[in-house]
This record gives C-alpha cells, sequence and structure tokens, in this order.
C-alpha cells in the first residue's frame, strides 16, 4: 500500500504545521500573556495529546483576532492557578491552558 504524504496533502488543504513550546511557570515569565486562559474540557483525556491545547486555543485566539501565529507557546496551569478561573467556569478540577507572545 502506498503511503501518504500528509505534509502534501496539508499544503493542498492550504494547513501548515504549527508546533509551540510548552512552557514551564518560570519559562512564561519572560513572555506576555495572550488572550484569555482556556479550559480544555476532559483535560487529563488530552495528556500528551496537543491537539486539543492548539484548537481550543485557536478559538480563543480568533476572538482576539490572532491566531496560532502569534503564539510563542503555551503552560498548563498548575492546580493552585487560575482557581478562581476554574469556579467561574463551574469545573474545579479542569486543564487551563494559557498561550503566551513575546513582550511588545
Amino acid at each position: 500500500m502506498k503511503k501518504i504524504d500528509t505534509a502534501k496533502v496539508a499544503s493542498g488543504l492550504g494547513a501548515k504545521a504549527i508546533s509551540l513550546l510548552e512552557l514551564t511557570r518560570e519559562e512564561s515569565e519572560q513572555y506576555e500573556l495572550l488572550g484569555s486562559p482556556v479550559m480544555i474540557p476532559d483535560g487529563q483525556h488530552y495528556l500528551g495529546d496537543r491537539s486539543a491545547i492548539y484548537h481550543f486555543g485557536s478559538q480563543m485566539l480568533a476572538q482576539c483576532d490572532k491566531s496560532l501565529d502569534d503564539v510563542v507557546g503555551y503552560r498548563v496551569l498548575e492546580a493552585d492557578e487560575g482557581v478562581e478561573f476554574r469556579r467561574k467556569c463551574g469545573n474545579e478540577s479542569a486543564m487551563v491552558v494559557c498561550y503566551f507572545k513575546k513582550r511588545d
């Protein structure tokens, strides 16, 4: 069976590969928060799978007239961070992700 060239298919569809850095708390301090935090529904299910982080992040960024092209990296908040955001979302154990850009 012939192997499919996924890069060629993606290019034909107008898609491009995106790769964002996963930042630590310390690393994220050198960047500026872009947009708002994002809750990843059923976040534990997506551990190790960046597609949900990219998908939900791109939706939030589109509301700010931004895209993943504007992002340097993202950080998954620890359980003791974003507590109020989680409460407002109605899921105190949700995975919350913040996206960062270079400082202006």
